[in-house]
């Protein structure tokens, strides 16, 4: 379930960006609508978090941390 305000409450250059999103991939992710809904206020910091988080695995290869990241979408029947 998605809330309706991530579907149209989006600024007008947000509006552009994921209608570009949407002719190339077709439906846009939820983690994609949720940051740029209000970017200024939590979207740039959950970027920069879910960066981090990511990138902190000083055991594997970004490559591996990225193919890890798809094998859990696919499992969990996330597109993102």
């Amino acid at each position: 379930m998605r809330l309706e305000i991530l579907e149209s409450g989006h600024r007008p250059l947000q509006k552009l960006q994921l209608a570009a999103l949407r002719a190339f991939a077709g439906d846009v992710p939820g983690p994609v609508a949720v940051m740029s809904y209000r970017r200024e206020w939590m979207g740039k910091q959950y970027a920069r978090f879910a960066q981090r988080a990511m990138r902190r695995a000083r055991e594997w290869s970004v490559a591996e941390v990225e193919l890890f990241a798809a094998f859990v979408s696919k499992l969990n029947a996330c597109r993102f």
